[in-house]
């Protein structure tokens, strides 16, 4: 069986970019991933869904008619009962969204955990069925304006793999 897989490069795709995100973390939406690892150098709370003409407001009925910054997203899944795991690098840019983060373990406690590391610098995103890596980190300047490359895997035993070795490597790590 074919499992499908996408390249997208930007800044020329960063259109598909953009829609690539909001569609990942819609589907997550609709159908929560048990855990949910973020990994990127450098991440920003950026925005994910555009629900300007409140085409998600059934996914999340308060949500503005606005764009949906990525800290909302998480706190609509972490009350699905999702876990979210990230591993960032410390870098003062990250300070930001760990400050939202930090309001969100206030609430949710250990269902969201992440660890804080100097030299880190792998980009991605795992689901339970896909696995998103590449370039990009998680900013602005990522998705909308510089050269990367992203790949979108579905293939369940990558999906797998990847899942082993993150749980493997930084698991013991998260906080």
């Amino acid at each position: 069986m074919l499992t499908p897989s996408r390249d997208i490069h930007g800044p020329a795709q960063s259109r598909a970019l953009v829609d690539l995100l909001q569609s990942l973390f819609v589907a997550e939406l609709v159908s929560p991933s048990p855990c949910l690892w973020l990994f990127f150098a450098w991440i920003s709370d950026v925005d994910i869904i555009d629900n300007s003409s409140r085409a998600f407001g059934a996914l999340e009925p308060d949500w503005p008619a606005a764009p949906i910054r990525l800290s909302q997203v998480l706190q609509a899944l972490l009350a699905r009962g999702s876990e979210i795991r990230l591993v960032l690098r410390q870098q003062a840019h990250n300070d930001y969204l760990l400050s939202r983060l930090q309001k969100l373990k206030e609430h949710y406690g250990d269902q969201i955990k992440w660890t804080v590391e100097p030299d880190f610098h792998a980009k991605g995103m795992l689901g339970q069925d896909f696995f998103l890596s590449g370039s990009m980190n998680l900013t602005n300047n990522g998705v909308s304006v510089n050269g990367e490359h992203l790949a979108l895997r579905t293939d369940p035993e990558i999906v797998s793999e990847q899942s082993i070795e993150l749980e493997e490597r930084w698991g013991r790590l998260l906080a």
